[in-house]
């Protein structure tokens, strides 16, 4: 009877309408850590439940595999070489950088309508800059971010760098006629 429904939190994916021989071949097929992010539900019920061996060992149960009144595999099949006729594998292509990379450590402090965070750069360009530190939850949109140049303070419009692991880069969106953008270029042209 189809009366069960997956959510696969890690995939993004939900299936309704599933047979328990459907939720054990789906199973099967998923990483631990599917499993341990995949709620379930049954047709009626309030809510889902995580999916889990000791709520519902129906759908955990070892099916014992038997291969008689089978023909056996070609090992044409088998071997690992088929792989190359069906998947191609490209390598991840690399965009050049637009902007020079500076690895220098110096003073900045990101500046929001009424906070500030202080922090030192890992690196900057004439593009953006990355923190040593973490940035704060309250960092978002467009902010200014002050980086202590010898030459004294520069104030830059930065916003977020999206879809980054740890949140410690920015982006510089300031326009190229800013005066204090040129100032930043100028002394980045300095650096050897």
């Amino acid at each position: 009877m189809s009366e069960w429904a997956l959510y696969n939190a890690l995939k993004g994916w939900t299936l309704y309408d599933l047979t328990i021989s459907e939720v054990q071949l789906l199973i099967q097929v998923m990483s631990a850590n599917e499993v341990k992010l995949t709620q379930v539900c049954r047709r009626g019920a309030a809510q889902w439940k995580p999916l889990s061996a000791q709520e519902n060992p129906d759908f955990f149960l070892k099916k014992t595999q038997n291969a008689d009144n089978y023909p056996p595999i070609p090992q044409d099949k088998t071997s690992s070489g088929i792989d190359t006729d069906y998947f191609v594998v490209r390598p991840r292509k690399q965009l050049p950088r637009l902007h020079k990379r500076y690895d220098v450590t110096i003073a900045c402090t990101l500046f929001s309508t009424n906070k500030s965070f202080e922090t030192e750069s890992v690196n900057l360009s004439e593009g953006g800059l990355q923190f040593k530190d973490l940035l704060p939850d309250w960092i978002a949109g467009y902010f200014i971010v002050g980086v202590t140049t010898p030459n004294g303070l520069v104030q830059l419009m930065c916003s977020l760098v999206e879809d980054q692991k740890e949140k410690k880069r920015v982006q510089i969106v300031s326009e190229d006629t800013d005066p204090q953008y040129m100032l930043y270029r100028h002394w980045l042209s300095s650096l050897p």
